[in-house]
């Protein structure tokens, strides 16, 4: 789905955009402080992360090369090499900007949400990028689960 179509899209029930807002703030969470497991249970079994673009640390990107990931033991290895490795549990995600639309059923929502993401890896945090997420859910067993997410970050 574009983003356009998740900007115009039809609106989940208010509990599910509930769920899933808690879902996002769950994955950065998770993700920052490099807690695998906890971050692995956010995703379906299938779940997939991407990085569609690998702007240099000096444009404000990651440095880090494109690349999907997709299931458990991927998802755990990419938060080991760039959460923990990389970035040694010092880089915070302020999601914001998040609508939510219904997918084709009720078993499925697509979402949009900015990331402003800062780096204290060496004393005072400083804004290290602004990304752009676009992410795909499934419910599971009645929990809802990220079935997608992917990451632009600019400049693009």
């Amino acid at each position: 789905m574009t983003r356009d179509g998740i900007l115009d899209g039809p609106r989940v029930p208010a509990e599910d955009d509930i769920a899933l807002r808690t879902l996002i703030a769950r994955y950065a969470h998770a993700a920052d402080a490099g807690e695998l497991d906890r971050f692995v249970a956010l995703f379906t079994e299938d779940g997939s992360w991407t990085r569609e673009n690998s702007p240099p640390a000096s444009q404000g990107g990651s440095g880090l090369p494109q690349e999907t990931k997709r299931g458990p033991e991927a998802l755990r290895q990419m938060i080991q090499s760039s959460i923990i490795d990389s970035f040694n549990r010092r880089f915070r995600h302020q999601m914001t900007d998040i609508v939510i639309t219904a997918g084709a059923d009720d078993e499925t929502a697509h979402g949009i949400s900015r990331a402003l993401i800062t780096d204290w890896r060496e004393g005072a945090g400083r804004v290290a990028m602004m990304g752009h997420y676009t992410w795909g859910f499934r419910r599971v067993a009645g929990d809802w689960r990220i079935a997608s997410a992917s990451v632009r970050v600019l400049p693009d």
